[in-house]
């Protein structure tokens, strides 16, 4: 496997789903803008950026949890991971056709985690109006377990891909980073992002990409490639 190839496309599927993340995150992330205290010096850009390095921690947490968990049962992993390959391209298409409005049964697999969510919810909720730098990054780290489908395939594929837990970190780590762009200029410049994406078309790209990307994940795809080689 090459990782520095793998590091890319974690990164490319996390700025890929950047119009979902506007949906999911949007509100989430100009809540956080508008309910920080005025007596914070702390430049804006700053509260943001501990906001979803927060965020990032969590999907990074996620993937090493993950990760470690299989790798228990390592008698079965290699059966195992084929099964989560499989699951996390299909969840990848579903995203894809989510977003070129084909699809939305990927709301009802992003329903599952919300029996953890209403329990987290809250606890993200008294954090606000942020009153601390450290808020912030609180406020990221729950919020970064909020149900949404594009976390969930990407840690599917980083536990099926990845040879160890230090892997499997930097691959979610570099999904984190690919979401960033969208979700820092979203709390900077609120809806004009969004807007602008929207005119461009480019969850139509965004979505045909994560199709594409989500069947040459399917073990089957992959297999048929080389037999035709």
């Amino acid at each position: 496997m090459n990782i520095d190839l793998n590091i890319l496309t974690a990164f490319l599927i996390g700025l890929a789903g950047a119009g979902h993340c506007f949906g999911m995150c949007g509100g989430i992330i100009s809540a956080l803008s508008f309910n920080t205290n005025t007596g914070i010096k702390t430049p804006k850009f700053a509260i943001q950026m501990l906001y979803h390095l927060g965020r990032i921690t969590t999907y990074t947490l996620m993937a090493t949890l993950l990760t470690f968990f299989f790798q228990a049962f390592s008698e079965y992993y290699q059966v195992l991971s084929y099964f989560l390959r499989y699951l996390a391209g299909i969840i990848l298409i579903l995203m894809g056709l989510y977003l070129i409005n084909a699809s939305s049964l990927i709301l009802y697999i992003e329903k599952l985690g919300s029996y953890v969510w209403k329990y987290l919810s809250p606890k993200a909720k008294s954090v606000l109006p942020i009153r601390r730098m450290s808020h912030a990054f609180v406020a990221g780290f729950i919020w970064g377990w909020l149900p949404c489908g594009l976390v969930y395939s990407s840690l599917l594929w980083v536990s099926a891909s990845s040879s160890s837990i230090l892997q499997s970190s930097y691959l979610m780590l570099a999904f984190g980073i690919g979401t960033l762009p969208a979700m820092l200029a979203t709390g900077l410049f609120t809806l004009n992002l969004k807007s602008l994406w929207n005119k461009m078309h480019l969850n139509f790209f965004s979505g045909c990409f994560m199709v594409l990307y989500g069947a040459w994940t399917l073990p089957l795809s992959e297999t048929l490639f080389y037999s035709l080689r």
